[in-house]
Order: C-alpha cells, then structure tokens, then sequence
C-alpha cells in the first residue's frame, strides 16, 4: 500500500511517515520548506525496506483553481514515484501564537490560508482518486476542544477539521472511502520539558496518565486508523490525550 503524508519532514509527521512504513506502506513524504528533514523522513521509511519520496509543495495559494491544480500535481508525483495512494494523512498545519488585540480579519485569512484551505482542498482532491477501501486521516487537536490562550485561529480551526471529519465521512461512506480524524494532546520531543517547564507541569498535573503522549503512539494510532483492523470506524475523532480530557476541569 502507499500512504501521501502531509507536513512530514519533521515532528510528528517524519514519525507518522516511519511507522505507518513499519506497518508495509510506501510513503510519500510531503514538505514544504524543509527539504533537508524531508531527505531524513524518506531516509527513515527506505530503513524499513518500504519505498518513499519527497514531495515539496507549498499549498498556501490564493488563487482555487491553482490551489487545486497543486493538489493534483502532488498527488500525480506520488502515484508517478511510489504509487497511488490509499492511505492520505493530513497533518501540515499552522500552529501560530497570535494575540486576541492581533486578530484582525487580515491574521485570520493568513492563518486560513495557510491551514484550513489547503486542508479541505487536498481533501477534496484525494477523496476523488480513493478507491473503495481508501482511508482519510485528518490530525486534529485536543485544543479543537478546549483552546489555548493565543491558539484561537489553531483551536477554531481545528474544532472545524473535527467536524470536516464527520462531514466527509457521511460524504465519502457510499464510495467505500473512510474518513477518521485523530485528536493529539501535548506531544513529547525532546528538549520541550526544558524549553517549557511550567507548560509540561500543569499537563502532567492534569493528565490521568500524569505525562505527555509521545508521537509514536499517535502514529500507531493514525497507522491502525487506517488498517483494515478499523474498517468499520469512520466520521470520528479519536482522542489521544494521556487522560487529559478524562479529568475534571474545574
């Protein structure tokens, strides 16, 4: 099988695109500036023994029909090199820090631009060439449920892929085509307990498994999503929190 993977030179991407390699997939590995950490994610898959390729792309294009013309020609480069995919991980995205007194209706269409459009134009672009059986998994986030000071264009937009989910789903399900999303808490790298002490305290206080979540088992999640293992779970989001949510908030 091959997987395209969005965002995937880096952080959680690069670890979604290795393990779902571990599981038998070929993996187109997307990236947008980053060509020397896309080098390193397509290095990690070919370790496997699976094929990968890199495939840079900017989406952040004002003009539809352009945007959708990228969208296809991303994923002909994929088919072209490694095969057509039957597995799309849509995880690029935008993560912002943006003041409430910032948040005029120029810093919203910037962070839409950039996040929710691309999002919802590939989307749309790969679910006509899935076959039946072909799986979408949208990355979402715990802030689509409860946000984060300064995360409000991530958090609103977020909440709306979660519903996307749903709405694909309820689309998608006549075609045989799945549409799951995943919901990450705070994800483990290294050097963050240090970068942000306070921060990895009160979610450690706050989480029931009393730690962040690592980005490995997000991946095992997104590469079981979409296994036939789970071929009957479409239109949801799956919560990957470490007990966050499970805990009172008050």
């Amino acid at each position: 099988m091959t997987a395209l993977v969005t965002g995937a030179s880096g952080g959680l991407g690069r670890v979604v695109a290795r393990v779902l390699a571990e599981h038998g997939h070929d993996v187109g590995v997307h990236y947008r500036g980053d060509p020397a950490g896309a080098a390193a994610a397509v290095a990690d898959v070919e370790a496997t023994g699976c094929r990968a390729v890199a495939l840079g792309a900017d989406l952040a294009i004002d003009d539809a029909g352009a945007l959708d013309a990228a969208c296809e020609d991303l994923l002909d480069r994929c088919t072209e090199a490694v095969g057509a995919p039957e597995v799309v991980v849509l995880n690029a995205f935008p993560q912002d820090h943006v003041d409430w007194d910032d948040l005029d209706t120029a810093a919203w269409d910037a962070f839409h631009r950039a996040g929710p459009r691309p999002t919802t134009a590939l989307l749309h672009r790969a679910a006509v060439r899935l076959d039946e059986g072909g799986v979408i998994v949208v990355v979402g986030s715990i802030e689509g449920l409860r946000p984060t000071p300064t995360h409000t264009p991530y958090a609103v937009s977020k909440a709306a892929l979660h519903h996307l989910t749903r709405a694909a789903a309820a689309e998608l399900g006549v075609r045989g085509i799945r549409v799951v999303a995943v919901a990450p808490g705070l994800v483990d790298r290294e050097g963050l307990a240090e970068a942000w002490p306070e921060g990895v305290a009160r979610w450690r206080r706050a989480s029931a498994l009393g730690r962040p979540v690592t980005a490995r088992e997000v991946a095992a999640t997104i590469a079981f999503l979409a296994s036939p293992a789970a071929s009957g779970i479409t239109g949801t989001t799956v919560t990957i929190d470490a007990g966050w949510s499970a805990t009172a908030g008050w």
